[in-house]
């Protein structure tokens, strides 16, 4: 990832109104189609807080002046609460990383979204998201975080865009949908991925057939967590005119 610049989408005619974030080609799909209205940009990152940065700095730093869009960090992510379910939906009410620091959500964008999710019989969640370095696999390492930071979801970027968005004075949204939870391990899929987080193709196959159980589970929960997400991106953003929530624009 380190080797190409962020991919992003947005209309010609305007600065765009919100920024979508999301991690990996299969969360793309699954948003693009809202962003397929003007006044949106799609940034894909790659997977993890180094991408992450890297992407969100390209990004923000190329905003015109004046430019106060909405960082909306979307995608798929861990459960580390007990009693989230695969497809259910959390709202960040803050990036938090291991070492303590938070950057909290917009409240007023994460209830217009709430508000919207809820009016179509979507149930989201409240609470932090967790940002961690690698991807959390065991269960009983879930439940641990969960119980030292109070967070429900983990994911691996939330926390290094929230960071960005802080410097240049965005607001921030937080979403996730959960696509595994914490009572079942997953493989060991950081065995997958190089020193940058890029898939490697072979060994991630690999990995997966020394696996079969929980790998097929694993990626029974990956579809259906991305047609969850296909689902609440449309309901949540998608608009006549545009993709943005109707939230002020201020930075928390």
């Amino acid at each position: 990832m380190s080797k190409q610049a962020p991919l992003s989408k947005q209309a010609p005619s305007r600065p765009p109104d919100i920024l979508f974030f999301v991690a990996t080609p299969g969360e793309r799909r699954a948003v693009w189609a809202v962003c397929r209205a003007a006044f949106a940009r799609l940034t894909l990152t790659g997977v993890g807080p180094v991408n992450a940065a890297r992407a969100a700095r390209a990004t923000l730093a190329a905003l015109p002046d004046g430019c106060r869009p909405l960082v909306a960090v979307v995608g798929l992510g861990g459960a580390l609460a007990p009693p989230l379910s695969v497809g259910d939906v959390v709202l960040g009410l803050g990036a938090l990383a291991l070492d303590g620091s938070r950057y909290p959500a917009c409240p007023a964008a994460t209830a217009h979204l709430a508000a919207r999710l809820t009016a179509a019989g979507v149930t989201a969640h409240r609470a932090d998201h967790l940002t961690a370095a690698y991807v959390v696999c065991r269960a009983a390492e879930k439940r641990r975080l969960h119980a030292q930071t109070g967070a429900w979801a983990v994911d691996m970027e939330s926390h290094a865009i929230a960071q960005s968005a802080r410097r240049h004075g965005l607001p921030l949204l937080l979403l996730r949908v959960i696509s595994d939870d914490a009572r079942h391990d997953l493989p060991d899929l950081n065995a997958g991925f190089d020193a940058e987080y890029r898939v490697r193709p072979l060994g991630m196959a690999g990995l997966l057939a020394t696996h079969p159980v929980a790998s097929a589970r694993f990626l029974s929960n990956l579809r259906r967590a991305l047609m969850e997400l296909r689902r609440v991106a449309r309901v949540g953003f998608a608009n006549d005119s545009e993709c943005a929530p109707d939230a002020p624009r201020q930075a928390t």
